[in-house]
């Protein structure tokens, strides 16, 4: 991990706002000894996933068994399962890199120098089957270009957006071969818009495209290697390769983009679809700690 040096020296740097959270020898106790930290857009599904771990890896009855939330503030949450920190990050570029910056502190402080981040989360297809599950190799803006763009004091800085391939590959290393759905690996688009960032036409604003323009827009898409729309994997990456800290993003498509701007499948379905993307980081997580008890 590469850590910012100056903050060491910053008046109040003791205290993170964002998670309203004092890190003193109770709070940097709390959080020692993370490796492993999977994050959620919903606080929701935070919770869930920390009751499954809880379960599959410490044997816990869920009927008996309320996580709680490690952060103070109500932005975000964060649910420890042993070495597995189950985190809500918000929707969006500005809240995830908010929530990064904040927890990389907390974790550095911590004394965990050896970490990974793993973002699990929904996605819209191109011509992807509804279903399967995207491994991100490079995140796009959607202008196409490989990179995250930020105004740094005046300038526009394009940082890389590279997910670690060598994470990617343990990753589909550990699933079974018996999965009823697709594991792909491939580039992904992260709009700043859900609406006009993804070439929608249901939004409230009336685009300024039309059909014949969105289609040549997909095609070259497609051109790129890129499977899917979400809205957090350029910050994401793009902090991460930075901090040198090995990252990526699991998300299950939900919709073909190519064929629909709307979610019409029927409720129990996309229950089952939004469980392949932790099926498939549970998978993972349960391959480390069996290897983990064998070595």
């Amino acid at each position: 991990m590469k850590f910012n040096d100056l903050i060491k020296t910053t008046p109040n740097s003791a205290y993170l706002y964002n998670l309203d959270l004092t890190l003193n020898e109770q709070t940097l106790k709390k959080f020692h000894g993370i490796k492993y930290i999977i994050m959620q857009g919903s606080s929701v599904r935070s919770f869930v996933l920390a009751q499954k771990l809880a379960q599959l890896f410490l044997n816990i009855n869920t009927n008996f068994f309320t996580p709680t939330t490690l952060f103070k503030t109500q932005t975000f949450v964060a649910y420890r399962v042993d070495d597995i920190l189950c985190v809500s990050h918000g929707m969006g570029n500005t809240s995830i890199t908010t929530l990064l910056h904040n927890l990389t502190k907390v974790l550095y402080f911590s004394g965990n120098t050896s970490i990974e981040y793993i973002r699990v989360g929904t996605s819209g297809g191109i011509d992807i089957e509804p279903g399967s599950v995207v491994l991100t190799q490079t995140a796009y803006m959607p202008n196409l270009v490989a990179g995250y763009k930020v105004s740094v004091i005046g300038k526009d800085i394009i940082y890389p957006t590279h997910m670690s391939q060598e994470l990617n590959q343990k990753i589909l290393e550990s699933q079974p071969h018996n999965l009823d759905f697709k594991i792909l690996l491939g580039n992904t688009i992260t709009a700043d818009d859900f609406y006009l960032g993804q070439a929608r036409f249901d939004g409230a604003i009336k685009p300024k495209y039309d059909i014949n323009l969105r289609n040549s827009y997909f095609s070259k898409v497609k051109e790129l290697g890129i499977l899917n729309f979400e809205m957090e994997a350029t910050g994401l990456a793009s902090f991460c390769n930075r901090a040198e800290i090995p990252a990526t993003m699991i998300a299950v498509v939900l919709i073909n983009r190519m064929l629909h701007d709307q979610i019409t499948i029927p409720t129990d379905t996309l229950a089952q679809y939004s469980e392949n993307a932790s099926f498939v980081v549970t998978n993972y997580l349960t391959a480390i700690k069996n290897a983990n008890r064998h070595s």
